[in-house]
């Protein structure tokens, strides 16, 4: 099958990094794989190289330097006349029509809500099947009860997928005539982990020492001061060495750095290429996230493959992670959003944060099940899933234009 997926961008990002690890293991299956990126300027070459064979072809604006500046200055122009004219985007999307033929595309999966908006009308005017892969954003849209305008392009595609069940519920309840939506977990890709001392070493953090860790994006929803707080408060509760590693970069976060400079046992490691690294001499996963969008966070899954136990807040699909719902098993310690205020609450954060350092048999059972959901979050098993919904949606899709021609 030729299959096209389009991106928001390629750089870190959960959609993201799904999209080219989808691409790559559709490779491997030998379908012939094109991976389109609306935003050319947001291209982390390295990641890239790392993620996608040499087999999965990456296309974008970049692909044509001359038509891309001057749309870019006729966008400039447009607006300083306060027209709403978007020449760039008419540009993708005349890219983006031209790929479609080119590669022969049969189906299109899209991973942004930008990227649905693009890929929308070519693939309505080329009839070729699209499904959507909802990350967290629509439900976003849903739950703050913005307006539904997005509504015409999920009413588009052949099939929504939705990476938690969290996800789906919402939009279901919010969205009436939705095509078919399926729940597809995110699965991840682990190579070789680094040795768990590797990171103490580098960092001097003792062997002994029990050791927090958090990697997400810098911005502040993802909890970041929640965590440094009831690390503060965690500190002198138990009589151990605990340190506290935060991995991640942003302007928000160096300014965190610069006022938490003097708390001991906090190390902050800025933005990275291999996240892994740090997380395999973590002890325990943290992400107290009160972001809107957050629907299944990769960080907390990778912790899972790095048997490690989570202390995380109870929003979004955190639960379908951490929470085996056949045995009732839990492989980490929810905590509620402060009711009022709808931040994290830093008293239950460090309570959660103290039983790991202080129960070795909690924590010893919570890592077990931590090894037993990898399976559920397999990179494999996640793209056999999408293999099979693309076969149906096709197949569907060519049923339906026999019946019509017929």
């Amino acid at each position: 099958m030729n299959i096209l997926i389009s991106t928001w961008s390629l750089q870190v990002g959960g959609g993201e990094i799904l999209a080219m690890n989808l691409a790559a293991g559709l490779d491997r299956l030998g379908h012939r794989v094109v991976v389109f990126n609306q935003r050319a300027e947001l291209h982390d070459a390295a990641l890239v190289q790392r993620l996608l064979p040499p087999g999965v072809r990456v296309v974008s604006m970049a692909d044509r330097p001359r038509r891309s500046y001057w749309a870019y200055k006729l966008n400039a122009l447009g607006q300083r006349l306060g027209l709403r004219y978007a020449f760039y985007e008419r540009a993708q999307q005349a890219y983006f029509r031209a790929c479609l033929k080119r590669y022969g595309i049969e189906l299109v999966n899209s991973h942004a809500t930008y990227s649905d908006r693009l890929c929308a009308p070519g693939l309505r005017e080329a009839r070729i099947p699209f499904v959507i892969t909802e990350h967290g954003e629509y439900t976003m849209f849903a739950r703050e009860r913005r307006p539904l305008d997005f509504a015409p392009v999920l009413r588009q595609a052949d099939a929504l997928v939705t990476v938690s069940d969290y996800c789906r519920l919402v939009l279901q309840g919010a969205l009436e005539d939705l095509p078919p939506v399926h729940t597809i977990f995110n699965g991840i890709r682990v190579d070789a982990p680094p040795a768990a001392g590797a990171m103490r070493a580098q960092l001097g953090i003792g062997a002994g020492a029990f050791v927090y860790g958090m990697v997400a994006r810098g911005i502040a929803e993802k909890g970041w001061e929640a965590a440094l707080l009831a690390f503060r408060a965690l500190r002198p509760l138990v009589g151990r060495d605990v340190q506290l590693v935060l991995v991640g970069g942003s302007g928000y976060l160096d300014d965190l750095r610069a006022q938490y400079a003097a708390e001991p046992g906090v190390h902050f490691v800025g933005r990275v290429p291999n996240p892994d690294f740090y997380v395999a001499g973590f002890d325990v996963g943290l992400l107290p996230s009160y972001f809107a969008g957050e629907a299944l966070p990769l960080a907390v899954i990778e912790y899972l493959f790095y048997d490690k136990p989570v202390v995380a807040t109870d929003v979004g699909g955190m639960g379908e992670i951490l929470l085996d719902a056949a045995s009732g098993d839990a492989a980490g310690l929810l905590t509620a959003l402060d009711h009022p205020t709808q931040r994290p609450d830093v008293p239950a954060l460090t309570a959660a944060m103290r039983r790991y350092a202080t129960d070795a048999a909690l924590y010893a059972a919570h890592q077990q099940v931590a090894r037993r959901r990898q399976a559920t979050f397999s990179l494999a098993g996640c793209v056999r899933q999408y293999e099979a919904l693309f076969e149906q949606v096709v197949a569907g899709r060519a049923q339906q234009l026999g019946r019509v021609s017929g």
